[in-house]
């Protein structure tokens, strides 16, 4: 499934976009994958993610893993923290990163509490691609599958994040969401609209 852009709005010098397909086909300088804490990639967009980078899921985990301890000193991540890793094998469709970000389980249920834990989890990898001087990161539906947040409320998140963000950012100057999924791309389009 090739990614098609569909919309396209700014919010000060940043162009947001919305595009539907894989993510991992996405031509920005950094993806963000909406991992789980042990980052443990063993389904959803985590584990095609984790296949496009490493040809290996289970290899991805482990490098994963190691960079999280590295980088975070534990073996979980909280909401707000991320975790980077190489890109690998999608370096040659112009991905250098991996960022790795957890949202929250809402199991079909959504509140103030939800709501602020996946805006920490839409922040904090923009953060650090301004951090790492990034240009363009791409971001799925973090919490909108098999945590069953209400894909709506995911993409109004996303879009609060992005504009708090867009007073801040220097060297970032593009974000995209990604969405998976036919239905799915017409309930972000309209939130978008």
């Amino acid at each position: 499934m090739e990614v098609e852009v569909v919309k396209e709005i700014e919010m000060g010098k940043l162009k947001v976009k919305l595009a539907g397909g894989d993510i991992t086909k996405y031509p920005a300088e950094a993806i963000v994958n909406a991992a789980n804490k042990y980052l443990e990639h063993g389904g959803g967009v985590a584990y095609a993610i984790a296949k496009a980078c490493a040809g290996n899921a289970a290899e991805y985990t482990r490098i994963s893993k190691e960079a999280m301890k590295e980088q975070i000193g534990r073996d979980y991540i909280e909401h707000g923290e991320v975790v980077v890793t190489p890109a690998m094998k999608l370096e040659e469709r112009g991905i250098k990163y991996v960022i790795h970000t957890v949202g929250p389980i809402c199991r079909g249920d959504w509140n103030e509490g939800l709501k602020e834990k996946l805006y920490k989890a839409f922040k904090a990898p923009l953060e650090k691609a301004e951090e790492m001087m990034l240009r363009s990161v791409a971001f799925p539906a973090v919490s909108a599958g098999i945590y069953g947040c209400p894909l709506e409320e995911v993409v109004k998140t996303f879009l609060d994040a992005v504009r708090d963000f867009s007073r801040e950012a220097k060297s970032v100057e593009e974000v995209t969401l990604v969405i998976y999924g036919k239905e799915d791309l017409e309930v972000a389009l309209k939130v978008f609209e």
